[in-house]
């Protein structure tokens, strides 16, 4: 994936991408396929796909609209959409933002996808239509071909489009991102005067934001996540920060020490999460099995519940299901490890952690 999508910021920027056919195709329907979607079959990448498309207050206009593109599971044998994607011609999406939110409103009124998207090539803007409210404000993610770092936006494209991942999955990501991005949009709003205070002061600007936010917008964040997302810009996606340049981790399985050592991502059953807690690890990994560890006999601490108060600290995972996120990196590693042995699988090569070398640290 990060080469395609190298290879299409190399075409972005020589202008080979004239008009929306040729973003429709050449560069969604690529990166779609590269995705798991079969675009041969119009059953799964089904273009100019008829919806219904305006309230029933507006029947004085047009009621049927065409959406550019609809991703549709196709063994199924319906015709549901789970993503609907609009097209703009390369550079025309910021003029062009407000019409394609209606347009995407509109679509969603009687034919919900799972995920919509916005995009003219460069700039892809991801929608989760089943949050409500104004539509503006279901915006979860965006990033831009041409300025982002490839791995992030390849991360992006997988934790979102994936094939597999329709829909329980894509939807628990998008309302994870959707949550990230409006802890990120708040500390936005501080981080400058937080820098400014830390300079006069010589305290952590880390310490100022935490108190700004509480005090500004009764939002209390832990410290380590205002490090977490202080320089981050892509909700989902690992980044480098102001560096520019990739990071060398250490790569290590389950039975590693990890005492004293910070995380940096993790790969779960078959993708790179960009996690940095290990409460977060542990979550990923039962939200990928959730639905077989339900009635498993394996203990409090490695289990799931529907009672949360039976756990010192709750993880909130999916339909009403807790874990025990409370415990060091061994305790929380020793459950993973419990709960992959008791489904038979390999746990060295269902989870890889990276950790975070002593100059990231520093």
């Amino acid at each position: 994936m990060k080469q395609i999508i190298e290879d299409i910021r190399r075409l972005l920027k020589d202008g080979t991408f004239k008009d929306e056919q040729h973003v429709r195709f050449s560069l969604v329907g690529r990166i779609c396929q590269a995705l798991g979607w079969n675009i041969w079959n119009p059953a799964e990448f089904y273009t100019e796909y008829n919806v219904k498309k305006y309230p029933p207050q507006e029947i004085n206009s047009d009621l049927r609209g065409r959406v550019d593109v609809a991703l549709i599971l196709s063994e199924k044998r319906n015709d549901l959409a789970e993503v609907f994607i609009e097209v703009k011609t390369p550079g025309k999406l910021q003029s062009e933002l407000a019409a394609g939110e209606t347009q995407l409103q509109k679509y969603n009124f009687w034919d919900k996808s799972a995920i919509s998207v916005l995009t003219d090539g460069i700039v892809w803007r991801f929608y989760l239509p089943s949050i409500g409210g104004s539509f503006d404000g279901t915006l979860f993610n965006e990033i831009n071909m041409l300025k982002d770092d490839p791995t992030a936006i390849a991360t992006v494209f997988e934790r979102i489009l994936k094939r597999e991942n329709f829909r329980k999955k894509a939807l628990q990501t998008a309302e994870d991102m959707h949550e990230e991005l409006r802890k990120i949009n708040l500390l936005d709003n501080v981080k400058t005067e937080a820098e400014q205070i830390a300079t006069k002061t010589g305290m952590s600007a880390y310490l100022i934001a935490k108190q700004l936010l509480l005090t500004k917008h009764k939002e209390d964040f832990e410290i380590t996540e205002i490090e977490t997302l202080w320089h981050k810009s892509v909700p989902g996606a690992e980044e480098n920060g102001d560096s520019g340049s990739a990071i060398t981790h250490d790569n290590y399985d389950l039975d590693h020490d990890y005492r004293f050592k910070k995380l940096k991502r993790a790969y779960v059953i078959d993708q790179w999460y960009p996690v940095t807690a290990w409460w977060q690890l542990k979550k990923t990994l039962y939200l990928n099995l959730q639905s077989k560890l339900i009635g498993l006999t394996i203990g409090k601490g490695a289990g799931i519940s529907q009672d949360k108060t039976i756990y010192a600290n709750p993880i909130t995972l999916a339909d009403g299901y807790y874990c025990e996120g409370h415990g060091s990196s061994s305790s929380i590693l020793g459950h993973c490890r419990t709960v992959l042995k008791a489904l038979n699988m390999d746990y060295k090569s269902s989870i890889r952690i990276e950790i975070q070398t002593q100059t990231e640290e520093s």
